[in-house]
C-alpha cells in the first residue's frame, strides 16, 4: 500500500511537473511575443519622438526666420519712410461711384499728378507750359460739356476739402495727405466738395 501511495504521489508529481512545464512554456512564449511587441512599440515611439523633436526644431527655426524677417521688415519700413510717403487717394466718378486707394506708397517729392497717374488704369492729360498739366480723362471718363476733373486736398486742421487754384503737378504731396479727384460740373462755382 505504501508503494501504491508512493506511486500515486510520484505520478501526481510527474503530472504536476508536466503541466507546470506546459504552462511555463506557454507563458514563456506569451512573454516573448509581448516582449517583441513591446520592443516594436518602443521603437515606434522613439521614431515618433524623433519626428516630433524634428518638427519642434523646424518650428523653432521657422520662428527664428519669422523674427528675422520681422526685424528686416522694420529696417525696410524705416528705409522706405526716408524715401517714400503714403497717401490716400479718392477717385470720384459721380455721387455713387467712388474708389479709395488707401496707403498708396509714392516717392518723396510726388505730386498730385503722380498720385492719380499711379492709381488710374488709364489717364489722359494735356501739358501746357503756361497753365501746367490738365487731366482730361481718368479710366475712360473724359471731360465732356461742362463736366471735368478737379482735384481736392483734405485739410485736417479745418476738417474740409480745399480746391487748389493751381495745376495738379504743382501740389507736392506730404506724408498722410488725402487727395480726391472728382468728375463735376466745372462751371458751377464753387463746385461741391467730395463726399
Amino acid at each position: 500500500m505504501e508503494k501504491r501511495i508512493f506511486t500515486y504521489i510520484t505520478m501526481g508529481l510527474l503530472v504536476w511537473a508536466f503541466l507546470g512545464t506546459i504552462a511555463t512554456g506557454y507563458y514563456f512564449v506569451q512573454y516573448n511575443t509581448y516582449e517583441s511587441e513591446y520592443q516594436v512599440l518602443v521603437a515606434q515611439l522613439n521614431t515618433y519622438n524623433e519626428v516630433v523633436n524634428n518638427l519642434v526644431d523646424g518650428l523653432a527655426d521657422y520662428n527664428d526666420l519669422v523674427s528675422e524677417l520681422d526685424a528686416n521688415m522694420e529696417d525696410i519700413r524705416s528705409t522706405l519712410d526716408g524715401v517714400a510717403l503714403k497717401v490716400n487717394i479718392l477717385l470720384s466718378f459721380d455721387a455713387e461711384s467712388r474708389v479709395w486707394y488707401n496707403d498708396t506708397v509714392l516717392p518723396l517729392g510726388a505730386t498730385a499728378f503722380t498720385a492719380v497717374y499711379s492709381v488710374a488704369d488709364d489717364i489722359e492729360y494735356t501739358d501746357s507750359n503756361q497753365s501746367g498739366i490738365f487731366v482730361t480723362s481718368i479710366n475712360g471718363v473724359a471731360n465732356e460739356g461742362n463736366n471735368g476733373w478737379l482735384y481736392w486736398i483734405w485739410m485736417p486742421a479745418d476738417s474740409e476739402w480745399n480746391l487748389p487754384l493751381y495745376s495738379i503737378e504743382k501740389y507736392i504731396l506730404r506724408k498722410g495727405d488725402v487727395i480726391a479727384f472728382t468728375y463735376r460740373d466745372v462751371f458751377e462755382w464753387p463746385p461741391p466738395p467730395p463726399t
